[in-house]
């Protein structure tokens, strides 16, 4: 299916927070060659999603780039702010589960 009609089914009524899905953020995440994203967001970009910029088909299926969501960024957050310090090694390791398409992160930030 369009990009159009994927949108259409994905609306819920609902609106969530996200990252901006559209040319420009687009062209920033490719030009800063990022490996990962994640957000403490229901999703990481902007819901519903709108064509022809969803991230998701931009990061997943185009980049294979990985995507968290609903990350708790409270304590990384509090940490950084107590030793004044903003950047950190983060790695994260799912489970490897055969045909699985989710996973808890599992992840850890190394100051």
């Amino acid at each position: 299916a369009d990009a159009e009609v994927r949108v259409k089914g994905a609306r819920d009524g609902h609106e969530h927070v996200g990252v901006a899905g559209n040319e420009e953020t687009v062209e920033w995440l490719w030009d800063h060659h990022f490996a990962a994203v994640a957000g403490d967001a229901i999703a990481f970009e902007a819901w519903p999603p709108k064509a022809p910029y969803i991230l998701h088909d931009h990061l997943l299926a185009m980049w294979g780039t990985p995507i968290g969501e609903l990350w708790n960024l409270e304590e990384l957050a509090e940490v950084c702010k107590k030793e004044n310090k903003y950047s950190f090694f983060l790695t994260s390791a799912p489970l490897n589960v055969h045909g699985g398409i989710a996973s808890p992160p599992n992840a850890l930030a190394i100051m």
